[in-house]
């Protein structure tokens, strides 16, 4: 189970690592982002890759080709690979036909010219200079593949006669049959590990742009160290530590003070490293999840005809469906149980709590506005919860936000403050039309 459309990924998380310079290559990195491997294995693998470019940096820091040649040479190679566009009599029959045909040979050699001098600039510059040792087993053989398939074309050649303006008739012809008896698997191979190639690049260049760190598994806890949502501009960073014994976190404070951009961080990283990629953050250390399930902004679905409560319930019964088993749990849950009344919120909440507490080796993130919650948790359930709050002060009566993670709790109501610092009280109770509303706003001491 991963239900992780409140992250955004494509939206929010994507313009992290998008460095791309084509829309196939874009594709595949979205298709990298949201299907996320099945094993630890695959998940290891796509961090080894990653960081074999990152090796290899040097050579491809300024990986790059014209978007318009790699368009059409895409074209005109899958026309070869679907329809063997190419000429196919015999060597005498070609060349009599080109030479008679100025209009086709102009337009065949203006193709020629376009594939060799791509896909030899991408040979000679990035590809060939590459230290495969840097990659993983597997990606060596891939990248051994492309090189074959580029060898056989016999592009330096052919780039140099381009150069000298020797470029003849003759060796139009030999180019061309050259690519008549390229299999269409081979053509389709090589343009599906050039776009690959391309996303992971983009991977590596947005790792090494925002200052990612590669997390790893195999530990029981969750360890995240200056950590933050990569989406603002001037993001306060926070460290977060887990421990099987306190599964349970439960995090309060006031409305405005960041909640739910901390629990998204937090999701993001998880989800982050269990796709493969680098996580915002200057270490990250978490058990390998086989589900995830992030509920910031649940709401109401009209198409199933489920309210807010009865979406939550649904939410939370697919999360504890999820531990079943030998399998782990990663779950955030935004204000928990706000689409009831107080009095059903806090009962579920105190057996939700107390039965997550028993999923160990799953971890579930709860924010709540239920203060009084703190003293009606069992002792049990209390040792086996970690209770953290934002911190945020009062400032000459205005509340001063922080954003910073403390352990603790919470027990600081700021909603009766901004209430009346937006004269709502004088508004409500006054009689005189004329009474003017006050120029302080609730942006004047609002953050974010």
């Amino acid at each position: 189970m991963m239900n992780v459309s409140d992250l955004k990924l494509k939206d929010e998380v994507l313009p992290c690592f998008d460095y791309t310079n084509s829309e196939q290559a874009a594709l595949r990195l979205l298709s990298l982002l949201q299907e996320i491997p099945s094993t630890e294995t695959e998940v290891l693998e796509r961090q080894a890759i990653t960081k074999g470019f990152i090796s290899n940096w040097a050579v491809l820091e300024n990986f790059t080709y014209r978007r318009l040649d790699l368009h059409e040479v895409f074209a005109f190679l899958e026309s070869i690979a679907v329809n063997n566009t190419l000429p196919n009599d015999g060597k005498l029959k070609i060349t009599l036909k080109l030479r008679l045909s100025g209009s086709e040979r102009k337009r065949l050699k203006s193709k020629l010219v376009q594939a060799v001098l791509l896909l030899n600039g991408i040979y000679v510059q990035y590809l060939s200079r590459i230290d495969k040792d840097a990659f993983p087993a597997g990606y060596q053989v891939q990248l051994q593949r492309a090189l074959l398939f580029l060898n056989k074309l016999n592009l330096e050649a052919s780039a140099e006669l381009i150069k000298e303006d020797r470029f003849t008739v003759t060796k139009i012809v030999e180019l061309s049959r050259r690519l008549s008896t390229l299999a269409q698997n081979e053509i389709r191979g090589f343009w599906d590990f050039f776009f690959t190639f391309e996303a992971f690049w983009s991977i590596a260049k947005g790792a090494l742009a925002n200052g990612f760190t590669f997390p790893c598994f195999g530990t029981d806890g969750i360890l995240m160290e200056e950590f933050y949502h990569p989406t603002l501009k001037t993001p306060i960073k926070n460290s977060l530590t887990m421990e099987t014994e306190q599964n349970v976190l439960l995090l309060t404070g006031p409305n405005m003070s960041g909640k739910s951009t901390l629990l998204k961080a937090l999701g993001l990283c998880v989800y982050l490293a269990r796709a493969g990629f680098a996580v915002p953050a200057s270490r990250c250390a978490v058990p390998f999840f086989s589900s995830i399930a992030i509920a910031v902004n649940l709401n109401d679905s009209l198409q199933d005809g489920y309210s807010h409560f009865m979406a939550e319930i649904m939410n939370l019964k697919s999360v504890v469906q999820a531990t079943e088993g030998e399998g782990r749990c990663f779950a955030v849950f935004d204000e928990i149980f706000k689409g009831t009344n107080t009095d059903d919120a806090r009962d579920i909440i105190q057996t939700t709590i107390s039965g997550l507490t028993r999923r160990k080796g799953s971890f579930f993130l709860i924010s709540t506005h239920m203060l009084q919650l703190d003293e009606q948790l069992s002792s049990d359930d209390s040792r086996n919860v970690r209770k953290c709050y934002i911190e945020c002060a009062l400032d000459k009566g205005f509340p001063k936000f922080s954003y910073r993670l403390k352990g603790g709790w919470s027990q600081l109501r700021i909603g009766k403050i901004l209430f009346e610092k937006e004269g709502l009280t004088e508004l409500l109770t006054s009689k005189d039309e004329t009474w003017q509303h006050p120029t302080v706003s609730i942006s004047s001491y609002t953050q974010r």
